[in-house]
């Protein structure tokens, strides 16, 4: 029999990787709903990989318990968010319009039902989780600051903002958006502002960093 040519094997490959991924994004989909509407102990194993259609034997080679899916879960979130954050903090955009995009959408995302259900569940297991603590500020909060300390370094670089610790920067203008507005929706229980609330929140905390760095 003639070899399988390398290029074969690529896609093959390819494929295979595919398909895996496929599955685990089901997964992860259906683990996301139950957990948001049951928590994590009325959560069933069974029932996420009914409602994902996959077999338990499927469903156990790529997470061998609750706990390691609840980690996934919750990380793939929150590296969801902040790649899809950092995607606005375009280099050539002024600070003006960049920074009201990434806040309207950092407060679109983080005060969105789903994300305020798993702030919560995540505040009810930091006991049992707390090296996802850990690994949520690594994966979430410290690499969307370092986006947008990047992008501040851009605009320092292009003197359209004065000179700053960056790092500073990117934490003053998340507390400037969101600080008090995270708080009122997870331990307040207040409802996610209309878009018209987010925009004008979003313009006064442009308007207050800009005055204290434009160039």
């Amino acid at each position: 029999m003639a070899p399988v040519s390398t290029a074969s094997n690529l896609s093959v490959r390819t494929k295979s990787e595919i398909r895996t991924e496929r599955v685990t994004n089901r997964l992860l989909d259906a683990a996301s709903k139950f957990f948001m509407e049951r928590g994590f102990e009325a959560t069933s194993m069974g029932e996420i990989a009914r409602y994902a259609r996959a077999s338990k034997e499927t469903f156990y080679r790529h997470f061998p318990g609750k706990e390691d899916l609840f980690k996934a879960v919750v990380i793939r979130g929150a590296r969801m968010v902040a790649g899809e954050l950092s995607a606005v903090l375009l280099t050539h955009e002024t600070p003006e319009k960049a920074l009201a995009a990434f806040g309207e959408l950092f407060l679109d995302r983080i005060l969105a039902r789903g994300s305020i259900s798993f702030q919560r569940m995540m505040m009810m297991e930091r006991e049992r989780f707390p090296e996802l603590v850990q690994s949520l500020r690594a994966d979430g909060r410290e690499r969307l600051r370092a986006s947008l300390a990047r992008y501040l370094d851009e605009q320092v670089a292009r003197g359209r903002l004065r000179k700053m610790d960056t790092a500073v920067g990117a934490r003053q203008f998340l507390d400037l958006v969101a600080a008090d507005m995270i708080f009122a929706a997870t331990r307040c229980g207040r409802p996610k502002p209309s878009k018209a609330q987010i925009r004008q929140r979003v313009k006064e905390a442009v308007d207050c960093f800009l005055h204290g760095y434009q160039a």
